[in-house]
């Protein structure tokens, strides 16, 4: 049996808006209603024209706090978002919307957006497991005008237009955010010979492919190359950043928005490692070759290997220019370039992109 969907009415204040509406459509019945709200059934608004109306107006249910209803959808918002669809329903038969957290200071970060972007205080209950945030016109908003399924949504959920159609940077990171604060997770390992970082990966898990290819295309947008993979046990579908450089425009793009305190604890602590610093890679061009030359010529190596810590490709004492011309692919560690210029007195930004000199000198101090 299929469980009955139930819209609280809904009335909005009484402004010249709405009274000139009212005259318009020549409603009598605005005499028998209460003085400072109007039904929203009364102005007989289109799906066409009812968010343009209603943006900048107060509205609410029968009782409780109103909220002001805003169309843009603001970075705080696209948060917010983010982590309903991932970590939050909407309750089919009540005005309410679920976080499904048990982290009270992150419900407490989401309830600040919902109450500074839409001007409003709404009551919430906490019972150690989970919470429910009481607003009827919330619910509708992120029912009706951005399509968040009612119930159990887990496998219908997509990411709403206003995000897809966003041009705006902020609103997709801040979205990305928000579904890592809901679903994400950082997966990293170390050699089993010794504490040599191996792997570090941001990775968003859901039972909806298309909310994980969505995002996947989201952060593509955002320079941030990532693959999806589906679990064979339960179908959830992995989203996974591609590689150590990807990782680290993840962590420097999207981690800093993050509210879950555990994930942002975690992520600092592997990416700001020197075992991932000397993941990075270069390429090598006729200047960086230059560099290492002068630390052949200038019997450098030993002192070059001596700063580094302990990695999995060096085995032997053997000459550092040797080791960073590869011939496949022509890169060269960045770790070893920045450490090569301060042997040589050397200006490391002549040889060092400025957002991986920034981080470097900021775990290698």
């Amino acid at each position: 049996m299929v469980k009955k969907i139930y819209f609280p009415d809904l009335y909005v204040e009484k402004n010249y808006l709405v009274l000139n509406r009212l005259n318009d459509i020549s409603n009598l019945k605005v005499k028998n209603i209460r003085n400072e709200m109007v039904n929203l059934k009364n102005l007989n608004l289109s799906n066409g024209e009812i968010w343009n109306f209603l943006n900048g107006l107060k509205i609410r249910g029968r009782s409780g706090n109103s909220l002001e209803f805003k169309k843009e959808t603001t970075p705080q918002i696209a948060q917010l978002l983010g982590f309903i669809i991932t970590d939050g329903s909407l309750l089919s038969t009540e005005g309410k919307v679920k976080l499904c957290q048990i982290d009270i200071n992150l419900i407490l970060k989401y309830v600040g957006i919902i109450n500074s972007e839409y001007k409003t205080n709404v009551t919430f209950g906490y019972d150690g497991k989970e919470s429910n945030v009481m607003s009827v016109p919330l619910r509708y908003i992120l029912h009706k005008y951005y399509g968040i399924p009612l119930g159990k949504k887990v496998f219908t959920v997509e990411i709403p237009k206003q995000i897809t159609d966003s041009k705006d940077k902020n609103v997709l990171t801040a979205f990305i955010a928000g579904l890592f604060d809901g679903d994400g997770y950082v997966r990293y390992r170390y050699l089993k010979e010794g504490k040599i970082l191996d792997c570090a990966t941001f990775c968003i898990s859901t039972s909806s492919h298309k909310l994980v290819k969505r995002a996947i295309d989201i952060l593509q947008r955002l320079g941030i190359e990532c693959s999806g993979r589906v679990r064979k046990d339960d179908n959830r579908m992995t989203l996974e950043t591609a590689g150590f450089d990807n990782s680290f425009k993840f962590y420097q793009q999207i981690i800093p928005f993050i509210f879950h305190t555990k994930r942002k604890e975690t992520a600092e602590r592997v990416f700001t490692g020197v075992e991932f610093v000397s993941k990075f890679t270069l390429p090598l061009s006729r200047n960086l070759k230059d560099l290492f030359i002068e630390i052949g010529k200038g019997k450098f190596d030993k002192q070059l290997l001596e700063l580094e810590v302990s990695n999995k490709y060096i085995k032997s004492l053997r000459s550092i220019e040797s080791w960073t011309y590869p011939s496949k692919n022509g890169k060269v560690r960045s770790i070893y370039v920045h450490k090569a210029c301060k042997l040589l007195n050397k200006n490391p930004k002549e040889y060092i992109p400025l957002n991986q000199l920034e981080f470097m000198e900021k775990v290698l101090k």
